[in-house]
């Protein structure tokens, strides 16, 4: 499946947005005090705050690997989170691509990892639908959360939660109305959240359609061709890259600092003054 496809299975329900998805992850799934869930240096607010307050009301443990910028290859960022991983690791959670560097993480193989550990895996991929062809069957992750209205351009409100269906009993629903509790549905039961927006919905399937009509294949190319482009031009007056120089490791974020500004910096000056 290279397309994004439009019809919902029941492994995937509707969610306003990822920030959403992840707080379903992060509030659905059974720990204890003392266990981990494993992310990123990088991660998003919207993905790593509901971990914090988990970790705060219930005292499980937030760990972080330090990603370096930029990753040179995906062997480094696999090394970095298997001698993070110890007996209490039960969730690894990372962003597919992160929003700090753009850096395409390699999530088949950190799902692959997690599994072969026996822990869950939840891939934050807000960024992913609209900016390249995703098979979340094919990335064999456990969770995986998106916000279709980035890059595929889909109305504000429609983000989707997938969940494989063999862990589909290991997420507790946090939003519930009548048939919250009847497994024959799987997946569907944690769509009974009440009234849907139906107007946003067929928003989305519109962009799908768009999207699967230019191709995600040119769409991605030309992702590529511009951000490799706006990469070659800053490094080539001075900037120094935080995106990684493999190029499956990048698509469509570049990320720079011009030195002797720091990146942050700067964008703290341009809030407060402009």
């Amino acid at each position: 499946m290279n397309e994004i496809k439009g019809r919902a299975e029941v492994r995937r329900f509707e969610v306003r947005n990822a920030t959403e998805a992840n707080s379903h992850i992060a509030n659905g799934i059974d720990m204890k005090p003392g266990d981990e869930v494993l992310m990123t240096d990088q991660e998003h607010p919207g993905g790593e705050q509901h971990w914090r307050l988990k970790a705060k009301r219930y005292g499980l443990v937030v760990k972080k690997v330090t990603l370096p910028r930029p990753v040179n290859n995906p062997a480094e960022v696999l090394h970095l989170f298997n001698d993070a991983i110890i007996l209490r690791t039960r969730v690894i959670f990372f962003s597919h691509i992160t929003t700090v560097t753009g850096v395409v993480l390699p999530a088949k193989e950190l799902c692959a990892l997690a599994r072969s550990k026996g822990i869950l895996s939840a891939v934050d991929g807000a960024h992913v639908p609209g900016m390249m062809p995703m098979n979340l069957h094919d990335i064999g992750c456990d969770i995986y959360s998106a916000s279709p209205h980035k890059w595929l351009q889909a109305p504000k409100g429609t983000g989707f939660l997938h969940v494989r269906d063999e862990v589909i009993d290991r997420v507790w629903s946090t939003v519930t109305t009548d048939g919250w509790n009847d497994q024959k549905i799987r997946a569907e039961r944690f769509q009974r959240i009440g009234s849907s927006n139906v107007p946003a919905l067929m928003g989305l399937r519109a962009s799908i359609s768009m999207a699967n009509e230019i191709g995600m294949g040119r769409i991605e190319k030309r992702h590529r061709e511009l951000a490799n482009y706006m990469l070659a031009q800053r490094t080539q007056r001075g900037a120094e890259s935080r995106t990684s120089a493999d190029p499956a490791m990048r698509c469509a974020i570049v990320t720079v600092n011009v030195p002797p500004v720091k990146r942050m910096a700067l964008k703290e000056w341009v809030w407060k003054t402009q």
